[in-house]
Formats: structure tokens, sequence, C-alpha cells
């Protein structure tokens, strides 16, 4: 009966996951008394692409921040103007829909 393959990448996230901190080496290490043969390198490579994961959403998170803080406009408010553009239809049914609303808000 043929083993089954196992997913190494998967396998050392686990790990980490479970023992934060852990140096390359024992990680590895312990992997490898599991049946699992990796090099230190190997989990360093591992590694390096869970911390990119990680810059992205941080870049992004700084990215919405700075957006926010240049124009003066709060990320929610950001998020609503897209709801009312995408229940609109478009830049010009939602331009409408302010006017009939700034119209309202006059005689109010």
């Amino acid at each position: 009966m043929a083993k089954k393959p196992v997913n190494k990448a998967q396998s050392v996230r686990d790990y980490i996951k479970a023992h934060p901190g852990t140096a390359n080496k024992e990680v590895a290490e312990a992997l490898k008394k599991q049946g699992i043969k990796l090099s230190p390198n190997h989990v360093a490579n591992i590694k390096s692409k869970i911390n990119v994961a990680k810059g992205k959403s941080k870049r992004r998170q700084r990215a919405a921040k700075t957006m926010s803080t240049k124009s003066g406009v709060s990320v929610h408010e950001i998020k609503a103007a897209f709801g009312l553009l995408k229940e609109c239809g478009g830049l010009e049914r939602a331009k409408e829909a302010l006017d009939a609303a700034r119209e309202i808000q006059k005689v109010m």
C-alpha cells in the first residue's frame, strides 16, 4: 500500500502555530521524529513565506489608514461610498441620489 503524501509546508505551519518562537533546526528535528524529512533551510523558507503573507496584510492596513488620514475620509466612509456606488449601479446614478438627498436635506 502506498504512503499518503504529506504536505511539508502545512506540517511546518502547524508546528510553528503550536510552538511559536521555535528555531528552524528544532522544527526540522521535531518533524523528522514524525517521519517528515526537512532541512532547517527549508523550514526557514516556509517561515519567510508566512511572514510575507503577514506583511502584505499589514501593508494593506497601513495603506488604508494613510489614505483615510490624507483625504480626511475614514475607511468606514469609503466603504459606505463603495456600497452606494454598487447599490446605484454607477457613478452617475450615485450623483443623482446624492443630489436628491441634498434637496431633501434643504427642506428639512
